[in-house]
């Protein structure tokens, strides 16, 4: 994810080391965003499965870099070197910016019960033991289940692509931001 946060420093504003001062405005940018994320895992209520919280928040906050370009222009990137959209990272984008997630196979799997939360169905061995799970799409349906024969509980969700709805909370305020990105400068200069 990339997100621009232009900052425009107050004219009366004397700046004696702009790299100084960039470096400073980084950090507290990086700041802002590492303690939002985190506290928005927090505060994020369970999941309607009743499925325990992986910590994707506190993981996404670790992918946080902020880069400062000259004339005090800020670049936020989350997870952006990597290429795998299951990346925390790539997940704040996602769920920032909206957008549609395709499988990399034939379906996504979403688990449905707590006792496969944080496990691919593949891990459990869903897809190479036919006598400990089945597969199977209702006729007429655009997804499908993988059930637990042994217990008779629906384990996965199966879905050809998920979307997710823009959600400008992810990120902290553009005030929130800004305030940041200022203290840091005042910071660096003092």
């Amino acid at each position: 994810m990339k997100l621009e946060l232009k900052i425009h420093v107050p004219d009366n504003l004397v700046i004696d080391d702009e790299q100084k001062a960039g470096q400073g405005m980084a950090e507290a940018v990086r700041d802002c965003i590492r303690r939002h994320l985190i506290d928005k895992g927090l505060h994020t209520a369970p999941n309607r499965n009743g499925l325990p919280h992986s910590g994707y928040w506190h993981k996404a906050a670790n992918t946080v870099k902020v880069e400062v370009q000259r004339g005090l222009h800020a670049v936020v990137a989350a997870g952006a070197e990597s290429s795998d959209p299951n990346a925390p990272g790539q997940g704040v984008a996602l769920h920032y910016e909206g957008g549609t997630v395709y499988p990399k196979k034939k379906a996504l799997a979403i688990p449905i019960s707590p006792i496969v939360a944080g496990i691919w169905p593949s891990e459990a061995g869903a897809f190479s033991n036919e006598d400990e799970y089945s597969v199977f799409w209702p006729k007429n349906s655009s997804h499908g289940f993988i059930k637990d024969n042994e217990r008779g509980e629906l384990m996965w969700l199966l879905l050809p692509k998920a979307t997710i709805k823009a959600d400008p909370t992810v990120m902290p305020t553009d005030e929130a931001l800004h305030n940041a990105a200022i203290a840091g400068i005042w910071g660096a200069a003092s």
